[in-house]
């Protein structure tokens, strides 16, 4: 008898058991049926609130399930910044969301015209926000949608009217320009799993940042070229040529869109009054400057006893150097970057690039803000022999007021020194020992030279130029065809036009 009774307890007691995960797995399913529900309805929520924004009297209305704990609507729960030199200002939006978080945790989100979907560690775009980038034009367009009001939503018909749109019209011509754009979120990795996809087709990468522990995504479009054509000896915009001396010679190529005059020769094809013009570097120097002051690179003082910079390294000299050593640049290990925030003054000592063990592509790059002179000094590659290839080790970017000055002397510079200016004529004001004007204005770049073995060896791009004395400003040949690489690494995809729109709108329960 104590048997059947055990073994009737057993019974019932497993029963219970089954009823138990039956009904757990129940739950399980309902939720994961409610989930389904309510992402479907927040992917035809999106469809309709693009409608809405497109008209200022359209007003949509849909049945909505918000499954039985309710969305959220919030209206601050991220920020979209963008920035670059080709806007007026930086543009900062703050964008809200749509949310629903189910029993089990699953969050399912409106934001920014996109679905995102987050269970457990994994999220993932149930529907893509309008945003694209289209490659044959290289065109950006960022239509932002933004809810008005905080408030709840349930189950049931919920009406979306379009509130205010806001169009950036001074966002829209970028090229040869950078644009950042940087958006905080909680669902930062939606994001970045949507931008990853959105530009898998174009020549270059887009994440520039990947979300972290501040919920932050990083995108940057666009790209900086270097301009110009590498098989002129010189050319000279703003201005023109003035060879003063005699024996004053540039060996190569030379174009101007002003006249050359003087006593010195031209060895190769002079292009006088040119219609062309090269773009200014100044936005990607204030771009490097930037980065710098964000800690991007080690912060020096040049002029200060420091004799070696290391390849594979940037730098940073926030306030210019007269160098107090001779100083090497060696590019065993990779590139050199150097961004100077004021003058470089080679009047003492010698800088030398040593490119003996680099790789082919390696290269020295300084980006100055500032100004630059010369006197009986050496700023080669090498041993300073002119041999052919070597300028393309040695690279300085200034901005369009950059001022140049070479004094007497046998002064010696090989690589290439690139400072357009891009509009018309303008006074240069701050070269010393430099009295001469070229065509009626003040000369960017101011060579006296003097000594027999004085020369410049690789290509100029600056405004106008006065050389005199024995002074030779050769071509490197093997420049002709050279594309620079301002941005080693991975190169941003090209943009050329860019659409940013935002679009508030009103949503609730009818």
């Amino acid at each position: 008898m104590l048997g059947l009774v055990l073994l009737i307890g057993m019974v019932a007691t497993i029963s219970v058991g089954i009823l138990l995960v039956a009904g757990d797995v129940m739950t399980s399913v309902e939720q994961q049926s409610e989930n389904e529900r309510v992402e479907q309805s927040f992917v035809e929520m999106s469809q309709q609130m693009v409608i809405a924004s497109s008209n200022n009297d359209t007003t949509r209305s849909m049945e909505f399930d918000a499954g039985e704990r309710g969305a959220v609507v919030m209206t601050d729960t991220g920020t979209i910044n963008i920035s670059s030199e080709g806007l007026e200002d930086p543009i900062e939006i703050p964008i809200g969301a749509v949310e629903y978080v189910g029993d089990d945790g699953t969050r399912i989100a409106y934001q920014a015209g996109g679905v995102f979907r987050e269970t457990g560690n994994e999220t993932r775009v149930v529907s893509a926000p309008p945003v694209s980038y289209d490659s044959d034009d290289n065109t950006f367009s960022f239509p932002i949608t933004e809810v008005n009001d905080d408030s709840q939503l349930n189950s049931g018909d919920i009406r979306m009217s379009h509130a205010n749109t806001e169009a950036y019209r001074n966002a829209t011509y970028v090229e040869q320009s950078t644009v950042t754009i940087e958006i905080t979120s909680e669902y930062c990795v939606g994001w970045e799993t949507y931008f990853d996809g959105q530009t898998q087709n174009a020549e270059g990468q887009a994440i520039r940042e990947r979300c972290g522990s501040d919920d932050t995504l990083v995108v940057e479009l666009g790209r900086t070229e270097v301009e110009g054509d590498f098989s002129q000896a010189v050319y000279a915009g703003g201005g023109g040529i003035e060879l003063g001396h005699k024996n004053a010679e540039i060996d190569g190529n030379v174009t101007t869109d002003g006249e050359i005059h003087g006593k010195g020769t031209v060895t190769g094809e002079s292009t006088t009054n040119a219609d062309t013009s090269i773009p200014s570097f100044d936005s990607v120097i204030e771009s490097k400057v930037e980065d710098a002051e964000r800690g991007e690179g080690e912060r020096i003082a040049l002029g200060d006893n420091k004799t070696t910079l290391e390849g594979g390294n940037t730098y940073y000299d926030p306030h210019g150097f007269d160098l107090q050593n001779d100083v090497t640049v060696d590019l065993e290990d990779g590139n050199v970057t150097l961004v100077v925030d004021g003058d470089m003054d080679f009047t003492n000592n010698d800088l030398t690039v040593d490119a003996a063990a680099a790789d082919e592509n390696a290269s020295f790059q300084v980006f100055t803000t500032g100004n630059m002179s010369m006197d009986n000094q050496e700023v080669c590659v090498n041993a300073c022999d002119y041999a052919a290839g070597d300028a393309k080790d040695l690279q300085i970017y200034g901005t369009s007021s950059m001022l140049v000055h070479v004094g007497t002397g046998n002064s010696k510079f090989e690589g290439i020194l690139y400072a357009p200016r891009d509009e018309g004529y303008a006074e240069a004001e701050g070269i010393d020992h430099c009295s001469h004007e070229v065509n009626g204005t003040e000369p960017d770049v101011c060579i006296e030279g003097g000594g027999g073995a004085a020369q410049m060896y690789g290509t100029i791009m600056s405004g106008p130029m006065y050389v005199d004395n024995n002074f030779d400003v050769k071509h490197d040949t093997e420049l002709t065809g050279f594309d620079p690489d301002v941005r080693h690494g991975v190169l941003p995809p090209r943009l050329t036009y860019l659409s940013i729109g935002v679009h508030e709108l009103d949503i609730e329960n009818e």
